[in-house]
């Protein structure tokens, strides 16, 4: 037993109390009792399939291929919150953020783009994917043509899409043709975030979530709602003061609800 004493001293083995209970000492022995003592007890396995399998190696291809870099900025909410109310169908705050969103892009074009290695496509039509967690992973239905849908509208396709995700009701036309991803952790109280470029689109934007904060306006201390967002973006292709002057025309338009049609 010589051979194990240098290894039985390094995990505390009693090696002649293990001879009495596993027979013969052997390299496999002393890995299976190392295992059994040290290493964490496993509870289940459960291998990657279907839709789940394919998010990872999309999430896999996205990190190892863009350069993320995430810019954060606060911004009032107030706005929005009022003209949800104004609202005959009352929609999710999402709902008006993404339609405001479309105008940032239709500001901004460099940002409703995808880049495929060598050559970067800047797309006319604003079409965003929301990143919707369902029973069968997380999936990434497709709103199209944002900017050009009325509010009454776009509700209806937003809560009809949404709807259909959760039911696993969507087809593969719901699934294609994203130029720009939104992702929303704000229903659980995350206030910031890293989100993960949906490949070959150049940037995705994280909306965190609405708290009341003290803030000052005009020399005077008011509460508002704040949020944040977390814009990610593939550096290869969109610098930080790009990413910058982006998050400033969300901002503009969040804070300016008029802009929606």
């Amino acid at each position: 037993m010589d051979e194990f004493k240098e290894i039985a001293e390094q995990y505390d083995i009693d090696l002649e109390k293990l001879k009495e209970e596993k027979g013969e000492i052997s390299q496999e022995i002393i890995q299976s009792y190392i295992k059994e003592k040290f290493y964490p007890k496993v509870k289940s396995e459960k291998k990657l399939i279907g839709i789940r399998k394919i998010i990872s190696k999309r999430l896999y291809q996205s990190y190892n291929q863009a350069i993320h870099v995430t810019l954060n900025m606060e911004i009032k909410m107030d706005n929005i919150i009022s003209l949800r109310e104004k609202i005959e169908e009352k929609p999710s705050l999402t709902i008006l953020m993404i339609k405001l969103l479309a105008n940032a892009l239709r500001d901004l074009p460099e940002l409703n783009a995808t880049f495929d290695g060598e050559k970067v496509v800047i797309y006319d039509s604003i079409n965003i994917a929301v990143a919707t967690d369902t029973q069968n992973g997380l999936i990434t239905p497709v709103l199209r043509e944002v900017d050009k849908k009325d509010i009454k509208t776009f509700i209806e396709e937003y809560n009809d899409i949404i709807t259909r995700a959760r039911n696993s009701m969507l087809k593969e036309k719901d699934l294609i043709g994203a130029t720009f991803t939104v992702t929303n952790l704000g229903m659980f109280g995350v206030d910031s975030f890293t989100p993960i470029i949906n490949p070959p689109q150049v940037a995705i934007l994280g909306i965190n979530r609405i708290k009341d904060s003290l803030i000052i306006e005009e020399g005077e201390q008011k509460i508002a709602k704040i949020g944040t967002l977390s814009l990610t973006i593939d550096h290869r292709i969109i610098d930080g003061a790009l990413g910058a002057q982006f998050l400033q025309k969300v901002k503009e338009h969040f804070e300016h609800t008029e802009d929606i049609s």
